[in-house]
């Protein structure tokens, strides 16, 4: 008899705002839930609970704060609101699930986002008190490889954001999406959900249990047929074999970790094999869970892709420019981005002589972004962009408050003889503002660096390396004496030489639209003063964020003079810092 397989639990206008009025209370709505919100910390309870563990435990209210519970709306059944999977709570409109729980098994595309409803605090399936949060979803985000029991993942989007209380938190990612799963084995993670009760319905009280994560090799043996088949290193196997398992309807719900004060959400209930004679879930066998540390890229590309506009004002000049170039991308069939060996880093001569060069940025098809110490012995005349060609340059202008000794505002923006034909293959790179800057992200430098072939010779080739590490604001300023930088440390032993990294861009990757976001231009190498040879050196780059306004008024100054007369956006969104990122002190 063919395997079956148990599939948990799928059973089952906003107006346009009238524009002034409507806009000023949602930014009044905004500032207030960010004042709220700030006193609450991912994966921390505000209360302390007893951790029962074993045979599915009913839960206190807020003791899994950042669990929510996915509705679908059945106008036609009753009751017409039916309770499907649970989802984990990442900020404050977003919540992670399971991919199943959104699409429709027979068409296999997403159901449209007015057939769900979310609730956030509930602890009763039966019960709305003051405590639940209720929303409507704006967005899906299902992920683009997924088909059953493979890449079973997708976000979430809420249409107005929740508010922070003792019952409502977000849960915490682990940052580090290399880490090992082999960390995990044999820890208790813990599942809450509103899964099968002993009676084998659905439950209406939250309950919780713990389950220690197996390894793989274990996993296949339990059940080969199965397991074997379908185990990979983007799920984890969990599971006592007592009697107690995720049942029907804790689909899509997390599997988190104590980690200290916090807890960190590593799984995703996604499937298990059912008893074919009882037609339940079969708890002699583990239950699989997606393992969420390789979908870490996805997701911080997806909540940044919706990352909310409101309190924001207007479009930067910059942002739109940014949206223009996402329309070149392109794909190959093996879903690798066709602009992947980031050809907006540009090769900048300064004439016939090949051995004296430094690296730009194209950020506009007729401009490239870059360091103004390059100019101090030569001048620039032209770019190459290899797959490309070569692009005279026709103007070069530094910022004006440029200071050659202290190496400070180190920017400048070298203008072309003509514009770039961009394609699919060369498109320019997008500048960071204070809202779209990322330093949690890993972050990329991309340069070319002249390497010795032998005591005479020497040859420039492209260099590219993640291995780059933040030094604390205050650290970075001791060093640099400079506000407006970025100080890295590069632990990359590949790179043994630095000349040409001069105007190299510091940047964050978007693998899912393909696009990369620049945060910073290297202006100069500090030695560390830590270590007797003064490795590892201290990369020093101007935050582009900081110099956004002077960078518009350059490339688009007759747009950002309109632009800032109109809204004032462009002096305002420079000067204010990021105050989303705290450095590493």
């Amino acid at each position: 008899m063919q395997q079956k397989q148990l599939r948990f639990s799928i059973r089952r206008s906003w107006n346009r705002a009238r524009p002034r009025m409507h806009f000023l209370i949602a930014v009044l709505i905004f500032l207030h839930l960010t004042s709220l919100n700030a006193s609450y910390h991912c994966g921390i309870r505000k209360h302390d609970f007893a951790q029962l563990v074993y045979h599915g435990y009913k839960v206190e209210d807020g003791q899994w704060p950042w669990h929510g519970a996915i509705f679908h709306r059945q106008p036609n059944a009753s009751p017409s609101l039916q309770y499907a999977c649970g989802g984990s709570l990442l900020s404050e409109k977003h919540l992670l699930t399971a991919a199943h729980c959104v699409v429709n098994r027979n068409t296999k595309l997403p159901w449209p986002t007015n057939f769900f409803e979310i609730h956030l605090g509930q602890q009763n399936l039966m019960a709305v008190t003051d405590h639940v949060q209720v929303r409507d979803v704006r967005k899906l985000f299902v992920h683009p490889e997924y088909s059953t029991h493979r890449n079973d993942i997708a976000m979430m989007v809420m249409r107005l954001p929740v508010t922070f209380t003792d019952f409502v938190i977000p849960a915490c990612l682990d940052q580090k999406a290399d880490r090992d799963l082999r960390d995990l084995e044999g820890q208790l993670g813990w599942v809450a959900g509103w899964g099968s009760s002993e009676m084998r319905d659905v439950s209406d009280g939250l309950r919780m249990a713990s389950f220690p994560v197996v390894s793989y090799l274990n996993c296949t043996k339990n059940d080969a047929g199965l397991f074997g088949r379908l185990v990979s290193e983007t799920v984890f196997c969990a599971g006592d074999l007592n009697g107690t398992s995720p049942g029907t309807g804790d689909s899509g719900g997390g599997m988190f970790f104590n980690d200290g004060d916090r807890w960190v959400l590593r799984g995703i209930v996604s499937f298990a094999k059912v008893d074919e004679q009882k037609q339940e879930v079969d708890t002699s066998k583990y239950a699989v869970f997606v393992n969420v540390q390789r979908y870490l890229t996805w997701i911080k590309e997806v909540m940044a892709e919706d990352a909310p506009d409101i309190g924001r004002g207007k479009q930067r000049i910059s942002e739109r420019e940014c949206e223009r170039f996402k329309k070149l991308v392109k794909k190959r069939r093996n879903r690798i981005c066709e602009n992947a060996r980031h050809p907006h880093t540009v090769f900048v001569t300064f004439g016939g002589n090949l051995t004296q060069f430094c690296t730009g940025t194209l950020v506009h098809e007729s401009h490239v972004l870059s360091a103004c110490s390059s100019t101090r012995f030569a001048t620039p005349r032209m770019i190459q962009i290899e797959g490309y060609g070569e692009v005279d340059i026709l103007d070069i202008t530094c910022h004006p408050q440029y200071n050659e000794s202290s190496k400070t505002h180190d920017v400048a923006v070298f203008k072309l003889t003509k514009p770039v034909n961009m394609t699919s293959n060369f498109i320019p790179a997008c500048m960071a503002s204070n809202s779209t800057e990322n330093l949690y992200d890993t972050l990329v430098q991309t340069a070319f660096i002249w390497y010795k072939v032998n005591e005479t010779t020497g040859q420039a080739k492209f260099y590219e390396s993640d291995e780059n590490q933040l030094v604390g604001e205050r650290r970075c300023q001791l060093l640099a004496d400079d506000t407006e930088a970025l100080c890295l440390n590069n632990t990359d032993p590949l790179r043994t030489e630095t000349y040409g990294m001069l105007g190299s861009p510091l940047q964050s990757l978007n693998r899912r639209s393909c696009m990369s976001m620049v945060v910073g231009v290297m202006a100069y190498l500090v030695k560390s003063p830590d270590d007797p040879d003064g490795k590892p050196v201290v990369d020093g780059y101007m935050r582009v964020a900081r110099y956004l306004d002077w960078i518009e008024r350059v490339i688009w100054p007759e747009e950002f003079l309109e632009s800032n007369v109109q809204t004032g956006i462009g002096m305002r969104s420079s000067t204010d810092s990021n105050k989303d990122f705290v450095f590493p002190d």
